[in-house]
């Protein structure tokens, strides 16, 4: 959604113009070469594994009506038009800042150490989608690569844009709020994530703080139910309007019902809700997103309509109900809250199967890599857990911790995820509750297809073979 000429996109960004002709307006801006579509820009991006400027070519055969690159990166495929910038990263942030400023929509920026992703696709649900001009980042694009993408998507005429600002490392946060200037913000939570880059828990609660900084006077900065006094030495500095969100742990709200999958909740001053969601803290998640979609003017009768239409991200407490299984794929990332979190799903699941967590490292936690994964000895122990597997370092060093806590169930220890499918192999009972949480780079989302073929009927895996284990009816 550009909609500036290449010759108008080398002006804003100051850069050189190689093309000839008058060229149409650029549709959208892209660094994913395999995502071009016909009349959009392409980003070509240095990076740790690969460079950009590689598929050029790629990109051209895709229809890319100009590509954006550094001088000086090899041959450039002949005809393709290009815009020489010093860095194509920063040109990206430049142009997702002045997009940002012909936008009239509202924008509301989303932060915090757990569930940006899913708080974000939860309030853009319960402001209507697109159906009712409200524009969201999509999946997790919110990197100085991905939300300035996410930016630069939105049409003109939006009357909302919820993007999901994600960091690890200090001065991140400032240039991504450079980019996209926050009408108001909400911090779902503060917590120890990203140590290796953020260095400490004040880093972090700082480096969030800034998001909320930004936000002009006559809007409005919310807070999750845990951040408040985390953010105490720097909240002086904002001068938006500060809303604690409801704590439905603490008579901010009640539930009706408390079941996995079905929670029916009251909230005040917003009425009743019936939630197909799987975990409580996703529940708080949608009392804050309702929250702030009302003061956003969407009616209780309208929220409640929507809570249907609710979906969490792929590999965010995806629960796969299969019939001999029931697998919760929580492997996209982890943190020790989310790992509690994710504990805690799988013992109120409903059934009476055996609860099995497979548990790999948790990333990027820094100097306190080990340390961080044996403080979930006692919170393993204190779980009625079946099985344990600990995947990889820091699957042995919580499995050991959970053993010298009193874990008195069975723990095996494997390497990475293709010896936890092996030992699955061997340990796998009909009725099995299955936990996946690591870290994405484990891989323990590759285990999914072998437990789903496992957890099929013997009539779907063996053809129409008889089972000599069944009589006739």
């Amino acid at each position: 959604m550009l909609g500036l000429t290449p010759q108008e996109t080398a002006q804003v960004l100051g850069g050189d113009w190689l093309g000839s002709g008058d060229l149409p307006p650029l549709r959208g801006v892209v660094t994913d070469s395999r995502r071009v579509q016909p009349g959009d820009l392409f980003v070509a991006l240095p990076g740790a594994r690969t460079d950009g400027h590689r598929f050029l070519g790629e990109a051209q055969a895709r229809g890319a009506g100009a590509a954006l690159v550094v001088p000086d990166r090899g041959q450039r495929p002949p005809g393709l038009p290009v815009i020489l910038v010093p860095d194509p990263l920063q040109a990206l942030g430049q142009l997702a800042a002045q997009h940002r400023r012909r936008l009239r929509a509202t924008v509301l920026g989303i932060s915090g150490t757990v569930g940006k992703t899913t708080a974000k696709d939860f309030l853009a649900t319960l402001l209507g989608g697109p159906a009712q001009g409200c524009y969201a980042a999509p999946a997790s694009f919110n990197s100085e690569s991905g939300l300035p993408q996410a930016v630069l998507a939105t049409p003109l005429d939006a009357d909302f844009l919820v993007l999901e600002y994600g960091i690890n490392a200090p001065g991140e946060m400032a240039r991504l709020v450079d980019m996209a200037r926050p009408d108001h913000a909400w911090l779902t939570a503060l917590t120890e994530v990203h140590l290796e880059g953020m260095g400490d828990f004040e880093t972090i609660c700082r480096e969030k703080s800034i998001l909320a900084e930004a936000v002009p006077e006559g809007g409005r900065v919310y807070l999750g139910a845990d951040c408040g006094e985390s953010v105490v030495p720097w909240n002086q500095r904002w001068c938006a309007r500060t809303t604690l969100l409801d704590d439905l742990r603490d008579g901010g709200g009640h539930y009706l019902r408390d079941q996995p999958g079905d929670y029916h909740i009251r909230l005040p001053d917003l009425g009743e809700f019936r939630l197909p969601l799987l975990a409580r803290h996703e529940v708080e998640l949608f009392a804050g997103a309702a929250r702030i979609a009302a003061d956003c003017g969407v009616k209780p009768d309208q929220l409640a309509a929507r809570c249907a239409q609710l979906r969490r991200p792929p590999g965010r407490l995806s629960w796969h109900r299969w019939p001999r299984l029931s697998v919760v794929d929580d492997a996209y990332n982890a943190s020790p809250a989310a790992m509690v979190a994710a504990l805690d799903v799988l013992c109120q699941l409903p059934g009476s199967g055996r609860r099995v967590a497979v548990l790999g490292t948790m990333r990027e936690m820094g100097p306190r890599t080990q340390a961080v994964h044996q403080a979930l000895g006692p919170e393993l122990a204190s779980r009625p857990l079946d099985l344990l597997i600990g995947v990889g370092r820091g699957g042995a060093w919580m499995a050991q911790a959970a053993q010298e806590a009193g874990f008195s169930a069975p723990i095996r220890q494997v390497e990475d995820a293709a010896e936890a499918e092996a030992l699955l192999q061997e340990e796998l009972q009909d009725g099995d509750q299955i936990l996946l949480k690591a870290s994405r780079a484990v891989g323990l989302d590759r285990l999914l297809t072998f437990l789903e073929a496992w957890a099929q009927p013997a009539s779907a895996t063996l053809e129409s073979r008889p089972d000599p284990q069944e009589g006739a009816a």
